[in-house]
């Protein structure tokens, strides 16, 4: 039984660090975050608790959120899923028996590119019943109904208002933590996939700072520009997530810029996925709960 004092984010951090399932289960909520640096796979339990949780690299597989190798995302979905099951001590047809799936989608792109994030699921033999916008999943994880969320992913940064849990605007910019990443290599002369295990490793965020400073101001910057264009009155939380969010000092920069405080959300890089699956749980239940009343 897991302590449940935790949060589901701790949950779900865990989880992934975890060799096996942390709870019983009787149905999977799948949730499948296709980033433009990671690919991650959140599992829930019937009781709406992470169990267990996969990532590996996207690998040029997605490009600031969208699809652009189809066949060779379904494999890095499949390669997650084989990780889960060895965590569930199960075959990938008893997982799939027992599964529904979800994915989600960028801000303001076409129905049809979103479309393809739900293909992915079902081509892996999963039914996909939820496709969501990115920031509404990522709020549900932090239950944020008012209040403004900063993806930063890969290839963009996102910007979601929300307002009584509905999403009144958003937009995708294009900078993000692959940008930091090529900064890190140009400036030390380095290969991009050495400067990006240095961006990771928070040791080395120290000595990075000065050359990620600008990049984030920027980024900040973008963010103040749009609040500033909806007239937002900064009288709700403003919230960082993201892979690309989770650099020491971060959320300082962003408060010093914006002039307003910003948080960062723990296990930044797992919001999202874990928003993915807590709708998809949600959502079912509600369901579950409505065929009941109406058979009885």
């Amino acid at each position: 039984m897991p302590n449940l004092n935790k949060s589901l984010l701790d949950f779900c951090f865990d989880s992934l660090n975890s060799s096996k399932a942390l709870d019983g289960w009787k149905k999977l909520y799948v949730g499948v975050d296709l980033g433009t640096t990671n690919i991650v796979v959140v599992v829930l339990n019937e009781r709406g608790i992470p169990i267990a949780t996969s990532m590996t690299s996207s690998a040029e597989t997605i490009r600031d959120g969208v699809v652009v190798d189809y066949w060779r995302a379904i494999q890095e979905v499949k390669n997650n899923i084989q990780v889960i099951c060895s965590k569930l001590d199960i075959s990938f047809d008893e997982f799939s028996a027992f599964a529904v799936g979800a994915a989600a989608y960028p801000p303001g792109v076409h129905p049809k590119t979103a479309q393809v994030c739900a293909n992915v699921v079902e081509a892996i033999g999963i039914p996909c019943m939820g496709l969501y916008e990115e920031p509404v999943a990522a709020a549900n994880a932090i239950d944020l109904r008012d209040g403004v969320l900063v993806d930063i992913g890969g290839g963009t940064t996102g910007i979601a208002v929300l307002e009584g849990g509905e999403l009144v605007y958003s937009a995708d910019e294009p900078t993000g933590g692959t940008h930091m990443t090529l900064v890190i290599s140009g400036r030390l002369g380095i290969p991009f996939e050495e400067a990006e295990m240095m961006k990771r490793d928070r040791s080395k965020h120290r000595s990075l700072k000065p050359m990620l400073i600008p990049v984030l101001e920027k980024m900040a910057t973008i963010v103040k520009k749009h609040l500033s264009k909806i007239s937002w009155h900064f009288n709700a939380p403003i919230f960082l997530v993201g892979g690309g969010a989770d650099i020491e000092g971060a959320e300082g920069i962003f408060t010093s810029v914006i002039g307003y405080p910003v948080k960062l959300a723990k296990h930044c890089l797992l919001v999202t996925p874990l928003g993915i699956a807590l709708t998809l749980w949600r959502e079912q239940e509600k369901q579950g709960r409505k065929e009941i009343a109406s058979a009885g």
